[in-house]
């Protein structure tokens, strides 16, 4: 499974839209009962920058609304399958440039992704508030998967 060089500085969603296409392309996904890696985010990281922050600081436009990145959180959104990030959405917002090579860079043929990936994640769309729910996944609580 190739990553998708089309999600540059993407922050917001990458979790989903790397392991709904590593599921769907074959790969299990499990929950270890011990963290034995992490990352820490201090209050302002000692004052150092984070990596999303420097595509608004070249180009003046502090936090993550940047132009590029939302272009690259409606690719993440129509990947998993958010109502405002159909296709005649894209191209009604003339951006459906977004979705370049999907078919090379989306989801595998292994498994689906509607509803088994969301099933095992635990996951459904909320079409009314255009969002993802998440519901509680005892598996992954326990640290694995019956």
């Amino acid at each position: 499974m190739p990553f998708d060089p089309f999600m540059p500085w993407c922050f917001m969603g990458e979790e989903i839209a790397l392991s709904s296409r590593a599921w769907t392309h074959g790969w299990d996904i499990y929950a270890p009962r011990k963290n034995l890696i992490a990352h820490q985010y201090r209050p302002g990281r000692m004052g150092l920058p984070k990596f999303w922050e420097s595509v608004g600081r070249r180009y003046g436009k502090p936090g993550l609304n940047t132009k590029l990145q939302g272009s690259v959180i409606m690719r993440v959104k129509h990947l998993v399958g958010y109502p405002d990030a159909s296709l005649e959405k894209l191209k009604q917002l003339d951006i459906e440039f977004v979705l370049e090579k999907i078919e090379e860079y989306g989801m595998g043929d292994e498994r689906k992704y509607n509803p088994d990936y969301m099933e095992f994640a635990g996951m459904s769309v909320d079409n009314e508030h255009d969002a993802l729910q998440c519901h509680a996944i005892s598996w992954c609580n326990q640290g694995r998967k019956e």
